[in-house]
């Protein structure tokens, strides 16, 4: 498998006071395309902050972060994000003033998707995750908590990046739909050649990943066994 995301020496901390407090130690890690990965750990033991870091969405105090063999600030962070990097957050980041159908054709022009068939292709992949055509035409604030975090993960299949990067994004679903999102996850990876990483308390969802990581003292490492 070739390596497509990269941390080289990966350090975070931040001061309390005269104490430094350290989050993250020297995590370096290549992560390959068409696998699945779970990083597990603790609550507060950096999980979260290391998603951030290898999205961009903060800089780490000490090391850097490659795509495809390039420093993703040398890419440019807003066009590694637009084009290469899906995010599912816990809070879902659904534009409140739109349906779920409007938000997945949002996401699908923002990252410049040419596919004639937008409208069913969006339908296609709601339906797949359990949103029928009545609810994708609904106000995504008249969702459920569980529909909205469905939406959020039927956006990210739909832009077509090549890194998938997801926080706790089965914490609100039901079991059957739990497993749908985790079979969709490894049919990104496995038969459409994503990389697909994922933070997660769930060890049932951990053990399905490809390659188990956990935070360890600040620093990351493969787990023993998978959950």
């Amino acid at each position: 498998m070739e390596t497509l995301l990269q941390l080289h020496h990966l350090s975070y901390h931040y001061q309390d006071g005269n104490l430094r407090i350290d989050i993250l130690k020297d995590c370096t890690y290549s992560f390959e395309q068409g696998k699945t990965y779970a990083i597990v750990g603790p609550s507060g033991c950096g999980k979260t902050r290391l998603l951030s870091l290898m999205g961009g969405l903060e800089a780490p105090c000490e090391g850097y972060v490659e795509y495809a063999g390039e420093d993703i600030k040398k890419k440019g962070l807003k066009r590694y994000r637009r084009d290469d990097l899906a995010l599912i957050f816990q809070s879902h980041n659904l534009i409140h003033y739109m349906n779920a159908y409007q938000n997945m054709i949002c996401a699908m022009n923002i990252a410049h998707l040419k596919e004639k068939h937008k409208k069913d292709k969006a339908l296609k992949i709601l339906a797949e995750l359990g949103i029928n055509e009545q609810e994708a035409k609904r106000d995504v604030r008249k969702l459920s908590g569980g529909q909205q975090q469905r939406v959020a993960i039927a956006r990210t299949i739909a832009k077509n990046a090549q890194v998938i990067l997801a926080d706790e994004p089965t914490g609100s679903l039901d079991n059957h739909t739990r497993q749908s999102i985790i079979e969709n996850f490894i049919a990104l990876a496995h038969c459409n050649h994503r990389l697909v990483i994922v933070v997660t308390h769930d060890q049932e969802f951990a053990s399905q990943m490809d390659v188990c990581l956990k935070i360890e003292d600040g620093m990351l490492v493969e787990c023993m066994n998978k959950a």
